[in-house]
């Protein structure tokens, strides 16, 4: 009921204002009237009310500046605790549970047993509705949306396909158009291998970093990348990209959580191998 309060309030003094100001314009147009006498009745009452209207704006101002001081406040407790969030769970959970999954997928391979259809199709259908999800996530929770609510950014989950040619194919995508180029292979593919997959290290291209990125793709419009390591453990399935169109539209706190849905992601394909 708070902001229904502020609302009101709100209404009422630039009611009030409103008011006011045509007071002084009233008292003005009769002043200067030469059949009214009492001019100087006239005169101390439009100044009264002017003095008034700017009391009243600069109680309207400052009721502004402190809602906005306000939330101000509550999206830097936000920010913080969705740092503190990723740092103190999401971060020290994604490790082990990659951890967890490699083993439990060498373990059961190594007896020997064919999983039943039940549960290969299981695995198959929720890696890739987990997939989807990532990439999705991914491109929207990155860039700023556009004003239709539509992703600027464009996110890609690329395999490790061949790694003596150092070869990536593109499994799937999301996010602002067009498709990304479907293999990175080469110098793009060297990178991927040897600077990202390999360190178990982020890429971040962009104006917090000064880089640029190393990926010729399809489409020139943009300006900014991440590209994270998808691994569980030892276990090495390919790199997430994303990339923006403007420099300062992704920066270090998206390396972060995309790192976070990479490693999440690996989990997946680490169970469903």
């Amino acid at each position: 009921m708070d902001w229904l309060r502020k609302y009101w309030l709100k209404i009422f003094l630039l009611t009030l204002s409103s008011f006011l100001a045509a007071v002084v314009f009233v008292t003005s147009v009769v002043a200067g009237d030469d059949k009214y006498k009492d001019h100087d009745t006239v005169l101390w009452l439009g100044a009264i009310a002017a003095l008034v209207v700017v009391l009243v704006t600069a109680g309207e101002t400052t009721l502004n500046e402190r809602e906005k001081a306000k939330a101000r406040q509550e999206a830097s407790r936000t920010a913080a605790e969705l740092r503190l969030w990723y740092n103190d769970v999401l971060a020290k959970l994604s490790g082990p549970l990659g951890e967890l999954a490699e083993k439990y997928s060498d373990a059961y391979g190594a007896t020997g047993a064919t999983p039943p259809t039940s549960l290969s199709n299981a695995q198959n259908s929720e890696s890739v509705k987990i997939l989807g999800a990532a990439l999705v996530g991914a491109a929207v929770l990155s860039a700023p949306l556009d004003p239709a609510g539509r992703p600027t950014a464009r996110s890609a989950f690329y395999r490790l396909t061949d790694r003596s040619r150092h070869e990536f194919t593109l499994e799937d995508w999301a996010g602002r158009p067009s498709s990304p180029r479907g293999k990175m292979d080469g110098a793009a593919g060297s990178h991927f291998l040897h600077d990202i997959l390999e360190r178990r290290s982020a890429y971040h291209a962009g104006a917090e970093t000064g880089l640029v990125s190393k990926v010729n793709q399809t489409s020139t419009n943009y300006r900014s990348v991440i590209a994270v390591p998808v691994v569980a453990g030892s276990l090495e399935f390919g790199v997430l990209a994303v990339d923006a169109p403007d420099e300062k539209d992704l920066v270090l706190s998206h390396v972060r959580s995309l790192q976070s849905l990479a490693d999440f992601l690996g989990v997946t394909l680490a169970l469903a191998k």
